[in-house]
Protein backbone atom coordinates (compact mmCIF):
# COMPACT_ATOMS: atom_id res chain seq x y z
CA UNK A 1 0.00 0.00 0.00
CA UNK A 2 1.41 3.36 -1.04
CA UNK A 3 1.77 6.13 1.51
CA UNK A 4 1.32 9.84 0.91
CA UNK A 5 5.09 10.32 1.16
CA UNK A 6 5.75 7.53 -1.33
CA UNK A 7 3.36 9.21 -3.77
CA UNK A 8 5.69 12.19 -4.05
CA UNK A 9 8.21 10.00 -5.85
CA UNK A 10 5.59 8.12 -7.88
CA UNK A 11 3.99 11.25 -9.36
CA UNK A 12 7.31 12.71 -10.51
CA UNK A 13 7.33 13.50 -14.25
CA UNK A 14 3.78 12.31 -14.92
CA UNK A 15 2.54 14.13 -18.04
CA UNK A 16 -0.51 16.26 -17.34
CA UNK A 17 -2.50 18.54 -19.65
CA UNK A 18 -4.20 21.49 -17.97
CA UNK A 19 -6.77 23.26 -20.12
CA UNK A 20 -8.78 26.26 -19.01
CA UNK A 21 -8.86 29.98 -18.32
CA UNK A 22 -5.48 31.48 -17.51
CA UNK A 23 -5.65 34.53 -15.28
CA UNK A 24 -3.18 37.10 -14.01
CA UNK A 25 -3.48 37.67 -10.27
CA UNK A 26 -2.14 41.02 -9.17
CA UNK A 27 -1.37 42.25 -5.65
CA UNK A 28 -0.82 46.00 -5.31
CA UNK A 29 0.18 46.68 -1.73
CA UNK A 30 1.26 49.63 0.35
CA UNK A 31 0.41 51.60 3.46
CA UNK A 32 -2.59 53.75 4.25
CA UNK A 33 -2.73 56.36 7.00
CA UNK A 34 -5.19 58.90 5.64
CA UNK A 35 -8.49 59.27 3.83
CA UNK A 36 -8.92 60.64 0.35
CA UNK A 37 -10.14 64.29 0.34
CA UNK A 38 -12.46 63.58 -2.61
CA UNK A 39 -14.30 60.70 -0.93
CA UNK A 40 -14.33 58.77 2.36
CA UNK A 41 -11.96 56.07 1.11
CA UNK A 42 -8.39 55.22 2.17
CA UNK A 43 -5.39 56.47 0.22
CA UNK A 44 -2.86 53.70 -0.39
CA UNK A 45 0.75 54.65 -0.95
CA UNK A 46 1.93 51.79 -3.17
CA UNK A 47 5.29 50.21 -2.39
CA UNK A 48 5.01 46.81 -4.07
CA UNK A 49 3.37 45.13 -7.07
CA UNK A 50 3.29 41.37 -7.46
CA UNK A 51 1.87 39.45 -10.43
CA UNK A 52 1.38 35.68 -10.24
CA UNK A 53 -0.39 32.98 -12.30
CA UNK A 54 -4.05 32.59 -11.37
CA UNK A 55 -7.05 30.49 -12.41
CA UNK A 56 -6.08 27.55 -14.62
CA UNK A 57 -2.54 28.94 -14.76
CA UNK A 58 -2.28 28.38 -11.01
CA UNK A 59 -3.48 24.80 -11.49
CA UNK A 60 -0.74 24.28 -14.09
CA UNK A 61 1.82 25.81 -11.74
CA UNK A 62 0.75 23.46 -8.93
CA UNK A 63 1.16 20.42 -11.19
CA UNK A 64 4.66 21.60 -12.09
CA UNK A 65 5.54 22.45 -8.47
CA UNK A 66 4.50 18.97 -7.32
CA UNK A 67 6.86 17.36 -9.82
CA UNK A 68 4.53 16.77 -12.75
CA UNK A 69 5.35 17.54 -16.38
CA UNK A 70 2.63 20.01 -17.35
CA UNK A 71 1.40 21.14 -20.74
CA UNK A 72 -0.81 24.20 -20.31
CA UNK A 73 -3.47 25.00 -22.92
CA UNK A 74 -5.21 28.35 -22.72
CA UNK A 75 -6.06 31.54 -24.60
CA UNK A 76 -5.07 35.03 -23.51
CA UNK A 77 -4.98 38.49 -25.03
CA UNK A 78 -2.11 40.08 -26.94
CA UNK A 79 -1.71 42.72 -24.25
CA UNK A 80 0.46 43.85 -21.33
CA UNK A 81 -1.40 41.59 -18.90
CA UNK A 82 -0.83 38.63 -21.20
CA UNK A 83 2.90 39.37 -21.34
CA UNK A 84 3.03 39.62 -17.54
CA UNK A 85 1.23 36.28 -17.23
CA UNK A 86 3.58 34.54 -19.64
CA UNK A 87 6.58 35.90 -17.77
CA UNK A 88 5.12 34.90 -14.39
CA UNK A 89 4.70 31.34 -15.64
CA UNK A 90 8.17 31.18 -17.18
CA UNK A 91 9.74 32.54 -13.98
CA UNK A 92 8.17 29.59 -12.14
CA UNK A 93 9.22 26.95 -14.63
CA UNK A 94 5.95 26.50 -16.55
CA UNK A 95 6.21 26.48 -20.34
CA UNK A 96 3.98 28.91 -22.28
CA UNK A 97 4.43 27.07 -25.58
CA UNK A 98 0.79 26.03 -25.81
CA UNK A 99 -0.82 29.30 -24.70
CA UNK A 100 -2.56 30.99 -27.62
CA UNK A 101 -2.97 34.73 -28.08
CA UNK A 102 -6.12 36.18 -29.63
CA UNK A 103 -5.55 39.84 -30.63
CA UNK A 104 -9.10 41.03 -29.94
CA UNK A 105 -9.17 39.39 -26.53
CA UNK A 106 -8.20 40.91 -23.16
CA UNK A 107 -6.33 38.72 -20.68
CA UNK A 108 -8.37 37.81 -17.61
CA UNK A 109 -6.96 39.75 -14.68
CA UNK A 110 -7.78 40.11 -11.00
CA UNK A 111 -5.98 42.95 -9.24
CA UNK A 112 -6.19 43.41 -5.49
CA UNK A 113 -5.31 46.62 -3.68
CA UNK A 114 -4.00 45.95 -0.17
CA UNK A 115 -2.95 47.96 2.85
CA UNK A 116 -1.68 46.66 6.20
CA UNK A 117 -2.29 43.13 4.99
CA UNK A 118 -5.97 43.75 4.21
CA UNK A 119 -7.58 43.61 0.77
CA UNK A 120 -9.44 46.89 0.22
CA UNK A 121 -10.80 46.27 -3.28
CA UNK A 122 -10.42 43.89 -6.21
CA UNK A 123 -10.63 44.90 -9.88
CA UNK A 124 -11.58 42.20 -12.42
CA UNK A 125 -11.06 42.67 -16.14
CA UNK A 126 -10.72 40.59 -19.29
CA UNK A 127 -12.78 39.03 -22.06
CA UNK A 128 -15.31 36.41 -21.01
CA UNK A 129 -16.95 35.82 -24.41
CA UNK A 130 -16.31 32.52 -26.23
CA UNK A 131 -13.01 32.35 -28.11
CA UNK A 132 -13.09 32.89 -31.87
CA UNK A 133 -13.55 30.05 -34.38
CA UNK A 134 -9.94 30.11 -35.59
CA UNK A 135 -8.55 30.15 -32.05
CA UNK A 136 -10.95 27.38 -31.06
CA UNK A 137 -9.66 25.14 -33.87
CA UNK A 138 -6.03 25.85 -32.96
CA UNK A 139 -6.80 24.95 -29.36
CA UNK A 140 -8.47 21.70 -30.44
CA UNK A 141 -5.49 20.85 -32.68
CA UNK A 142 -3.06 21.31 -29.80
CA UNK A 143 -5.26 19.24 -27.50
CA UNK A 144 -5.33 16.38 -30.03
CA UNK A 145 -1.57 16.62 -30.47
CA UNK A 146 -0.83 16.34 -26.74
CA UNK A 147 -3.57 13.98 -25.58
CA UNK A 148 -2.06 10.69 -26.73
CA UNK A 149 1.15 11.34 -24.77
CA UNK A 150 -0.40 12.47 -21.49
CA UNK A 151 -1.13 10.54 -18.30
CA UNK A 152 -3.90 12.84 -17.13
CA UNK A 153 -6.00 15.85 -18.07
CA UNK A 154 -7.29 18.61 -15.81
CA UNK A 155 -10.14 20.83 -16.97
CA UNK A 156 -10.13 24.14 -15.12
CA UNK A 157 -13.28 25.82 -16.43
CA UNK A 158 -14.33 29.17 -14.94
CA UNK A 159 -17.01 29.66 -17.66
CA UNK A 160 -15.01 32.50 -19.23
CA UNK A 161 -15.17 31.30 -22.83
CA UNK A 162 -12.20 28.94 -23.31
CA UNK A 163 -14.00 25.61 -22.89
CA UNK A 164 -16.49 25.94 -25.73
CA UNK A 165 -18.95 23.23 -26.69
CA UNK A 166 -16.69 22.13 -29.57
CA UNK A 167 -13.63 21.91 -27.29
CA UNK A 168 -15.58 19.83 -24.75
CA UNK A 169 -16.91 17.51 -27.45
CA UNK A 170 -13.42 16.98 -28.86
CA UNK A 171 -12.18 16.15 -25.36
CA UNK A 172 -15.06 13.68 -25.01
CA UNK A 173 -14.08 11.91 -28.25
CA UNK A 174 -10.45 11.71 -27.20
CA UNK A 175 -11.39 10.39 -23.79
CA UNK A 176 -13.75 7.73 -25.14
CA UNK A 177 -11.24 6.44 -27.69
CA UNK A 178 -8.19 6.57 -25.44
CA UNK A 179 -9.19 7.09 -21.78
CA UNK A 180 -6.96 9.02 -19.43
CA UNK A 181 -7.33 10.14 -15.84
CA UNK A 182 -9.63 13.12 -16.36
CA UNK A 183 -10.44 15.53 -13.53
CA UNK A 184 -12.95 18.33 -14.10
CA UNK A 185 -13.16 21.49 -12.02
CA UNK A 186 -15.94 23.53 -13.60
CA UNK A 187 -18.71 25.94 -12.74
CA UNK A 188 -20.89 23.98 -15.18
CA UNK A 189 -20.27 20.31 -14.44
CA UNK A 190 -23.34 19.12 -16.34
CA UNK A 191 -21.60 20.18 -19.57
CA UNK A 192 -19.08 17.39 -18.92
CA UNK A 193 -21.44 14.61 -17.89
CA UNK A 194 -20.90 12.73 -21.18
CA UNK A 195 -17.11 12.60 -20.79
CA UNK A 196 -17.01 9.84 -18.19
CA UNK A 197 -14.66 11.87 -16.01
CA UNK A 198 -12.48 10.10 -13.48
CA UNK A 199 -13.31 12.79 -10.93
CA UNK A 200 -15.06 16.12 -10.56
CA UNK A 201 -14.25 18.72 -7.92
CA UNK A 202 -17.22 20.92 -7.09
CA UNK A 203 -17.36 23.08 -4.00
CA UNK A 204 -20.25 23.03 -1.55
CA UNK A 205 -22.19 25.85 -3.21
CA UNK A 206 -21.95 24.16 -6.61
CA UNK A 207 -23.30 20.90 -5.19
CA UNK A 208 -26.27 22.69 -3.65
CA UNK A 209 -27.04 24.24 -7.03
CA UNK A 210 -26.68 20.90 -8.81
CA UNK A 211 -28.97 19.09 -6.36
CA UNK A 212 -31.81 21.44 -5.38
CA UNK A 213 -33.46 20.03 -2.28
CA UNK A 214 -35.40 21.68 0.54
CA UNK A 215 -33.21 19.92 3.11
CA UNK A 216 -30.10 21.62 1.76
CA UNK A 217 -29.41 25.16 2.94
CA UNK A 218 -29.35 28.25 0.77
CA UNK A 219 -25.96 28.47 -0.99
CA UNK A 220 -26.08 32.25 -0.63
CA UNK A 221 -25.26 31.90 3.09
CA UNK A 222 -21.75 33.18 3.87
CA UNK A 223 -19.12 30.44 3.53
CA UNK A 224 -17.05 29.18 6.42
CA UNK A 225 -13.84 31.14 6.83
CA UNK A 226 -10.53 29.47 6.08
CA UNK A 227 -9.64 30.22 9.64
CA UNK A 228 -12.08 27.54 10.75
CA UNK A 229 -14.41 29.95 12.53
CA UNK A 230 -18.02 28.82 12.64
CA UNK A 231 -20.61 30.66 10.60
CA UNK A 232 -23.21 31.88 13.11
CA UNK A 233 -25.95 31.22 10.56
CA UNK A 234 -25.04 27.52 10.32
CA UNK A 235 -26.53 24.88 12.64
CA UNK A 236 -24.11 23.20 15.07
CA UNK A 237 -22.03 20.17 14.20
CA UNK A 238 -23.93 16.89 14.08
CA UNK A 239 -21.66 14.66 16.15
CA UNK A 240 -22.97 11.38 14.82
CA UNK A 241 -22.20 12.11 11.19
CA UNK A 242 -19.18 12.53 8.98
CA UNK A 243 -17.90 15.58 10.78
CA UNK A 244 -19.10 19.05 9.82
CA UNK A 245 -22.49 20.50 9.02
CA UNK A 246 -21.94 20.78 5.29
CA UNK A 247 -20.54 17.27 4.96
CA UNK A 248 -23.55 15.87 6.80
CA UNK A 249 -25.95 17.84 4.62
CA UNK A 250 -24.67 16.54 1.29
CA UNK A 251 -23.62 13.04 2.38
CA UNK A 252 -26.97 11.44 1.33
CA UNK A 253 -26.65 12.82 -2.19
CA UNK A 254 -23.35 11.26 -3.25
CA UNK A 255 -24.85 8.80 -5.73
CA UNK A 256 -27.08 11.49 -7.21
CA UNK A 257 -24.10 13.80 -7.64
CA UNK A 258 -22.20 11.04 -9.44
CA UNK A 259 -25.23 10.42 -11.68
CA UNK A 260 -25.56 14.11 -12.59
CA UNK A 261 -21.87 14.61 -13.34
CA UNK A 262 -21.22 11.19 -14.89
CA UNK A 263 -18.01 10.93 -12.88
CA UNK A 264 -16.57 7.94 -11.06
CA UNK A 265 -15.47 10.16 -8.15
CA UNK A 266 -16.80 13.43 -6.76
CA UNK A 267 -14.49 15.34 -4.42
CA UNK A 268 -16.52 18.11 -2.80
CA UNK A 269 -14.43 20.78 -1.11
CA UNK A 270 -15.96 22.32 2.02
CA UNK A 271 -13.70 25.24 3.00
CA UNK A 272 -12.77 24.88 6.69
CA UNK A 273 -14.53 21.48 6.87
CA UNK A 274 -12.05 19.92 4.43
CA UNK A 275 -13.66 17.72 1.78
CA UNK A 276 -15.97 14.76 1.32
CA UNK A 277 -15.26 12.28 -1.45
CA UNK A 278 -17.91 10.11 -3.06
CA UNK A 279 -17.21 6.95 -5.06
CA UNK A 280 -19.71 4.40 -6.27
CA UNK A 281 -20.31 1.42 -3.96
CA UNK A 282 -18.09 2.90 -1.25
CA UNK A 283 -18.74 4.86 1.91
CA UNK A 284 -17.91 8.58 1.67
CA UNK A 285 -14.36 9.45 2.62
CA UNK A 286 -13.58 12.59 4.64
CA UNK A 287 -10.50 14.75 4.62
CA UNK A 288 -9.96 17.47 7.18
CA UNK A 289 -8.66 21.00 6.82
CA UNK A 290 -5.81 22.44 8.83
CA UNK A 291 -7.58 25.61 10.04
CA UNK A 292 -5.66 28.85 9.85
CA UNK A 293 -6.32 32.47 10.63
CA UNK A 294 -4.98 33.33 7.17
CA UNK A 295 -7.88 34.83 5.20
CA UNK A 296 -6.14 35.91 1.97
CA UNK A 297 -5.31 32.50 0.57
CA UNK A 298 -6.39 32.08 -3.05
CA UNK A 299 -6.28 28.95 -5.18
CA UNK A 300 -6.27 26.18 -2.58
CA UNK A 301 -8.87 24.43 -4.72
CA UNK A 302 -6.44 24.51 -7.66
CA UNK A 303 -3.82 22.84 -5.48
CA UNK A 304 -6.30 20.19 -4.32
CA UNK A 305 -7.27 19.42 -7.93
CA UNK A 306 -3.65 19.21 -9.10
CA UNK A 307 -2.55 16.89 -6.30
CA UNK A 308 -5.66 14.71 -6.60
CA UNK A 309 -5.08 14.29 -10.34
CA UNK A 310 -1.41 13.39 -9.98
CA UNK A 311 -2.17 10.87 -7.23
CA UNK A 312 -4.94 9.18 -9.23
CA UNK A 313 -2.71 9.08 -12.31
CA UNK A 314 -0.04 7.39 -10.17
CA UNK A 315 -2.49 4.62 -9.29
CA UNK A 316 -3.35 5.71 -5.76
CA UNK A 317 -6.62 4.62 -4.18
CA UNK A 318 -9.30 7.29 -4.03
CA UNK A 319 -8.91 7.71 -0.26
CA UNK A 320 -5.14 8.03 -0.46
CA UNK A 321 -5.37 10.47 -3.38
CA UNK A 322 -7.86 12.59 -1.44
CA UNK A 323 -5.66 12.67 1.69
CA UNK A 324 -2.67 13.58 -0.48
CA UNK A 325 -4.64 16.41 -2.08
CA UNK A 326 -5.83 17.65 1.31
CA UNK A 327 -2.24 17.76 2.57
CA UNK A 328 -1.13 19.81 -0.45
CA UNK A 329 -4.04 22.21 0.04
CA UNK A 330 -3.12 22.58 3.73
CA UNK A 331 0.34 23.75 2.70
CA UNK A 332 -0.98 26.59 0.53
CA UNK A 333 -3.74 27.61 2.95
CA UNK A 334 -0.99 28.50 5.40
CA UNK A 335 0.49 30.91 2.83
CA UNK A 336 -0.55 34.35 1.65
CA UNK A 337 -2.13 35.15 -1.72
CA UNK A 338 -2.20 33.00 -4.86
CA UNK A 339 0.47 30.36 -4.52
CA UNK A 340 1.45 26.74 -5.15
CA UNK A 341 2.61 23.74 -3.14
CA UNK A 342 6.11 22.48 -3.89
CA UNK A 343 7.38 18.93 -3.57
CA UNK A 344 9.76 20.00 -0.80
CA UNK A 345 7.02 21.72 1.19
CA UNK A 346 4.68 18.76 0.91
CA UNK A 347 7.42 16.30 1.82
CA UNK A 348 8.15 18.30 4.95
CA UNK A 349 4.45 18.55 5.78
CA UNK A 350 3.98 14.79 5.38
CA UNK A 351 7.14 13.88 7.22
CA UNK A 352 6.43 11.72 10.26
CA UNK A 353 8.28 14.25 12.40
CA UNK A 354 5.50 16.67 11.60
CA UNK A 355 3.00 14.41 13.37
CA UNK A 356 5.08 12.74 16.06
CA UNK A 357 6.02 15.08 18.90
CA UNK A 358 9.05 13.62 20.73
CA UNK A 359 9.28 15.86 23.79
CA UNK A 360 7.28 18.08 26.16
CA UNK A 361 8.92 21.33 25.05
CA UNK A 362 7.83 20.85 21.45
CA UNK A 363 4.37 19.75 22.61
CA UNK A 364 3.90 22.93 24.67
CA UNK A 365 5.16 25.04 21.77
CA UNK A 366 2.67 23.47 19.36
CA UNK A 367 -0.21 23.82 21.80
CA UNK A 368 0.60 27.50 22.36
CA UNK A 369 0.56 28.14 18.61
CA UNK A 370 -2.80 26.42 18.22
CA UNK A 371 -4.24 28.39 21.13
CA UNK A 372 -3.05 31.65 19.59
CA UNK A 373 -4.78 30.66 16.35
CA UNK A 374 -8.02 29.99 18.29
CA UNK A 375 -8.08 26.33 17.28
CA UNK A 376 -10.04 23.74 19.21
CA UNK A 377 -7.89 20.85 20.44
CA UNK A 378 -9.24 17.31 20.69
CA UNK A 379 -7.28 14.69 22.63
CA UNK A 380 -7.68 10.94 22.93
CA UNK A 381 -5.41 8.10 23.92
CA UNK A 382 -5.01 4.36 23.55
CA UNK A 383 -2.77 1.42 22.66
CA UNK A 384 -3.78 1.11 18.99
CA UNK A 385 -1.97 -2.20 18.93
CA UNK A 386 -3.62 -3.60 15.79
CA UNK A 387 -5.30 -0.77 13.90
CA UNK A 388 -8.76 -1.83 12.66
CA UNK A 389 -11.86 -0.15 11.15
CA UNK A 390 -13.28 0.58 14.59
CA UNK A 391 -10.18 2.65 15.39
CA UNK A 392 -10.36 4.53 12.08
CA UNK A 393 -14.05 5.38 12.50
CA UNK A 394 -13.47 6.47 16.08
CA UNK A 395 -10.55 8.74 15.22
CA UNK A 396 -12.40 10.33 12.29
CA UNK A 397 -15.31 11.11 14.58
CA UNK A 398 -12.95 12.51 17.21
CA UNK A 399 -11.28 14.78 14.64
CA UNK A 400 -14.66 16.09 13.52
CA UNK A 401 -15.29 17.52 16.99
CA UNK A 402 -12.53 20.12 16.71
CA UNK A 403 -9.64 21.47 14.67
CA UNK A 404 -6.56 19.59 15.93
CA UNK A 405 -6.55 15.91 16.92
CA UNK A 406 -3.73 14.83 19.25
CA UNK A 407 -3.39 11.15 20.19
CA UNK A 408 -1.54 9.88 23.25
CA UNK A 409 -0.12 6.42 22.47
CA UNK A 410 0.83 4.02 25.25
CA UNK A 411 4.47 2.92 25.25
CA UNK A 412 5.34 -0.78 25.03
CA UNK A 413 6.08 -0.95 28.76
CA UNK A 414 2.81 0.78 29.58
CA UNK A 415 0.86 -1.73 27.48
CA UNK A 416 2.61 -4.66 29.12
CA UNK A 417 1.59 -3.40 32.55
CA UNK A 418 -2.02 -2.92 31.43
CA UNK A 419 -2.56 -5.80 29.00
CA UNK A 420 -0.04 -8.41 30.12
CA UNK A 421 3.29 -9.79 28.94
CA UNK A 422 1.98 -10.96 25.53
CA UNK A 423 1.19 -7.41 24.45
CA UNK A 424 1.80 -5.30 22.49
CA UNK A 425 1.69 -7.27 19.27
CA UNK A 426 3.26 -4.32 17.42
CA UNK A 427 6.02 -2.16 18.95
CA UNK A 428 5.53 1.57 19.50
CA UNK A 429 7.46 2.59 16.37
CA UNK A 430 5.20 0.50 14.14
CA UNK A 431 2.04 1.69 15.85
CA UNK A 432 3.07 5.34 15.42
CA UNK A 433 3.90 4.82 11.76
CA UNK A 434 0.47 3.31 11.01
CA UNK A 435 -1.35 6.11 12.87
CA UNK A 436 0.68 8.73 11.01
CA UNK A 437 -0.88 7.48 7.78
CA UNK A 438 -4.36 8.59 8.84
CA UNK A 439 -5.38 11.96 7.43
CA UNK A 440 -7.48 12.81 10.49
CA UNK A 441 -4.46 12.65 12.83
CA UNK A 442 -2.53 15.86 13.49
CA UNK A 443 -0.09 14.81 16.20
CA UNK A 444 1.02 11.74 18.16
CA UNK A 445 2.62 11.71 21.59
CA UNK A 446 3.92 8.59 23.34
CA UNK A 447 3.52 8.25 27.11
CA UNK A 448 4.89 5.70 29.55
CA UNK A 449 2.40 6.09 32.42
CA UNK A 450 -0.70 3.95 32.87
CA UNK A 451 -2.97 6.98 32.32
CA UNK A 452 -2.51 10.08 30.14
CA UNK A 453 -3.03 12.50 33.07
CA UNK A 454 0.39 14.11 32.63
CA UNK A 455 -0.33 14.74 28.94
CA UNK A 456 -3.75 16.14 29.75
CA UNK A 457 -2.14 18.58 32.19
CA UNK A 458 0.18 19.80 29.41
CA UNK A 459 -2.37 19.86 26.60
CA UNK A 460 -5.47 21.06 28.49
CA UNK A 461 -7.68 19.76 25.66
CA UNK A 462 -10.95 21.44 24.78
CA UNK A 463 -12.42 17.97 24.22
CA UNK A 464 -11.27 14.62 25.61
CA UNK A 465 -12.66 11.68 23.63
CA UNK A 466 -13.04 8.02 24.56
CA UNK A 467 -14.95 5.11 23.03
CA UNK A 468 -18.34 3.81 24.09
CA UNK A 469 -16.84 0.97 26.13
CA UNK A 470 -16.10 3.67 28.74
CA UNK A 471 -18.33 5.94 30.79
CA UNK A 472 -17.42 9.24 32.38
CA UNK A 473 -17.50 7.57 35.78
CA UNK A 474 -14.94 4.93 34.75
CA UNK A 475 -12.50 7.51 33.40
CA UNK A 476 -10.03 8.68 36.06
CA UNK A 477 -8.97 11.42 33.65
CA UNK A 478 -12.43 13.02 33.43
CA UNK A 479 -12.20 15.31 36.51
CA UNK A 480 -8.78 16.54 35.38
CA UNK A 481 -10.07 17.37 31.89
CA UNK A 482 -12.98 19.30 33.36
CA UNK A 483 -10.69 21.03 35.87
CA UNK A 484 -8.86 22.59 32.92
CA UNK A 485 -12.12 23.66 31.27
CA UNK A 486 -12.43 20.76 28.86
CA UNK A 487 -15.36 18.53 27.97
CA UNK A 488 -15.45 14.71 28.00
CA UNK A 489 -17.10 13.13 24.93
CA UNK A 490 -17.99 9.43 24.78
CA UNK A 491 -18.33 8.20 21.20
CA UNK A 492 -20.52 5.19 20.32
CA UNK A 493 -18.81 1.82 20.57
CA UNK A 494 -18.30 0.01 17.25
CA UNK A 495 -19.61 -3.52 17.75
CA UNK A 496 -17.36 -6.51 16.99
CA UNK A 497 -14.33 -4.33 16.29
CA UNK A 498 -11.50 -4.69 18.79
CA UNK A 499 -7.86 -5.73 18.94
CA UNK A 500 -8.71 -8.44 21.50
CA UNK A 501 -11.25 -10.03 19.14
CA UNK A 502 -8.74 -9.97 16.27
CA UNK A 503 -6.12 -11.72 18.42
CA UNK A 504 -8.70 -14.30 19.54
CA UNK A 505 -9.59 -15.10 15.93
CA UNK A 506 -5.91 -15.47 14.99
CA UNK A 507 -5.32 -17.82 17.93
CA UNK A 508 -8.31 -19.95 16.90
CA UNK A 509 -6.99 -20.21 13.35
CA UNK A 510 -3.58 -21.29 14.68
CA UNK A 511 -5.23 -24.10 16.65
CA UNK A 512 -7.04 -25.51 13.61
Amino acid sequence: MKSELALLDTIANLKVIVIGEAMLDGYISGKSDRLCPEAPVPVVTVNNRLYVPGGAANTALNVQSLGGNVKFLSVIGDDWEGSQLRQALLDRGVSTEYILSQPDRQTLTKQRVMAAGQILVRFDSGTTDPIGDRTEQLLIDKLKLLFSECDAVIVSDYAYGILTKNVINELAQLQHSNPRVLVVDSKNLTAYSHLGATAVKPNYEQVVQLIPNPSLPNPSLPPLHKGGLSNPLMPPLHKGGLGGFRANQIAPYGEKLLDITGAKIAAVTLDAEGAIIFERSRSPHRTYAQPTIQSRTTGAGDTFTSALTLALAAGATTALAADFAAAAAAVVVAKDGTTACSTEELRQFLSPSQKYIPNCNELVSRITAYRNAQQKIVFTNGCFDILHPGHVWYLQQAKALGDILIIGVNSDDSIRRIKGSTRPINPLEDRLQVLEGLGCVNHLVAFDEDTPCNLISLICPDIYVKGGDYTRETLPEAPLVEQFGGVVEILPFVENRSTTRIIERINKLNLL
